[in-house]
């Protein structure tokens, strides 16, 4: 992959990690709405079918824009990120803004480095 497009990848990887932990009570009630569904199979169901609708056009959307990485690269991503997130809004001091920038930066080189082989 060429060092302009990792970057350009990473950036927009730490975009959408900030954009997504600055609305925190909205990420937190789908944290818990998530807990719920393991009580719950209807919502289970609901919820399972909603995301995998998700994840689906997340690889398609990165498909069609022409960014390195496959499918694979994509959902690993979502999922390293996801708890990224999770981190900085349970336990916001447990990394710095610094660290997960760094975090964000490396999930892609090496996520999307594997893909690329």
């Amino acid at each position: 992959m060429r060092p302009s497009s990792e970057r350009t990848y990473a950036e927009l990887m730490r975009e959408l990690v900030g954009r997504v932990a600055s609305f925190r009570t909205g990420y937190l009630a789908l944290l818990e709405l998530r807990l719920e569904a393991t009580r719950r199979p209807e919502l289970r169901d609901v919820l399972t079918e909603r995301v995998r609708a998700d994840v689906d056009a997340n690889v398609a959307c990165h498909e069609a824009s022409g960014l390195p990485g496959d499918a694979t690269a994509v959902t690993l991503l979502m999922l390293t990120l996801n708890w990224l997130i999770v981190e900085q809004l349970t336990l916001p001091d447990v990394f710095t803004e610094a660290e997960r920038e760094q975090l964000v930066t490396a999930a892609v080189e090496r996520v999307v480095a594997v893909a690329g082989e």
